[in-house]
């Protein structure tokens, strides 16, 4: 099936696809145009995924009637307004990017949950254990899971 007729089909669409340069944007205005009126939007992949000003436009419109999502593009800057005021700050982030986050963040039609899908018990036991063979394996005199190799 074609993006055009998934959009125009789906009453409910949830995304799940890594961030890349074909995933940037992935749905925008225009996918917004496409899709049926009054649809759910759900997203726990890559806060970049979607344009975050036209799914605030989408939910002013009433063509997405309500949004779930996990992520937002520059998240942790929202957690953290201090930074508004830092003279850098507007050459590191987009600040309607920032401002439509928020807004999004007061609306009674999307939950924004916190992005922590890596917290479970297995996936936080994996941490550990992966953690306890780099310190192993460093007191060793050898380097595993090197992520900047000298």
């Amino acid at each position: 099936m074609s993006m055009e007729d998934l959009l125009s089909r789906s009453d409910i669409l949830t995304l799940h696809v890594p961030a890349n340069d074909k995933t940037y944007h992935l749905i925008s205005d225009k996918e917004f145009e496409q899709m049926k009126e009054g649809m759910i939007l759900i997203n726990t992949a890559r806060g970049s995924i979607v344009h975050i000003q036209a799914l605030a436009r989408a939910l002013a419109d009433g063509k997405v009637a309500a949004a779930g999502l996990d992520v937002l593009p520059d998240e942790p800057t929202i957690r953290e307004e201090y930074e508004l005021l830092h003279s850098f700050f507007r050459e590191k982030h987009d600040l309607e990017t920032l401002l439509a986050g928020h807004i999004l963040l007061r609306l009674r039609n999307v939950i924004i949950t916190p992005h922590n899908a890596f917290y479970t018990q297995e996936a936080i036991g994996r941490i550990i254990d992966t953690t306890v063979l780099n310190i192993r394996a460093f007191a060793a005199g050898e380097a595993i899971n090197v992520v900047n190799k000298p």
